[in-house]
């Protein structure tokens, strides 16, 4: 696990659980995204960032990862969100 921080100093929680997924959690009341026309999410932008795109890359405990896949969570709180990433070295 991981704690990174947004520009607004809130904490966003990095955690692997799996070899190929990343999962992100924190404190955002707006997330914005973006999904192709299949509803494949390609952007998923937390508040204050960070701003995660299919192509783009994570770093997490010292590598940089490549985003595959975006696969936002219902965390069933109004001020918390939650996406998991497929990532590839």
């Amino acid at each position: 696990m991981e704690i990174i921080q947004n520009r607004y100093g809130n904490d966003r929680v990095i955690e692997k659980i799996s070899p190929t997924k990343l999962r992100i959690t924190g404190e955002s009341i707006i997330a914005r995204t973006s999904k192709t026309d299949d509803g494949n999410y390609t952007m998923y932008d937390f508040e204050g960032g960070p701003c995660l795109t299919v192509g783009g890359k994570i770093r997490y405990l010292g590598s940089n990862w490549e985003i595959t896949k975006i696969v936002p969570e219902i965390t069933g709180k109004e001020d918390l969100s939650m996406v998991v990433l497929d990532v590839k070295l």
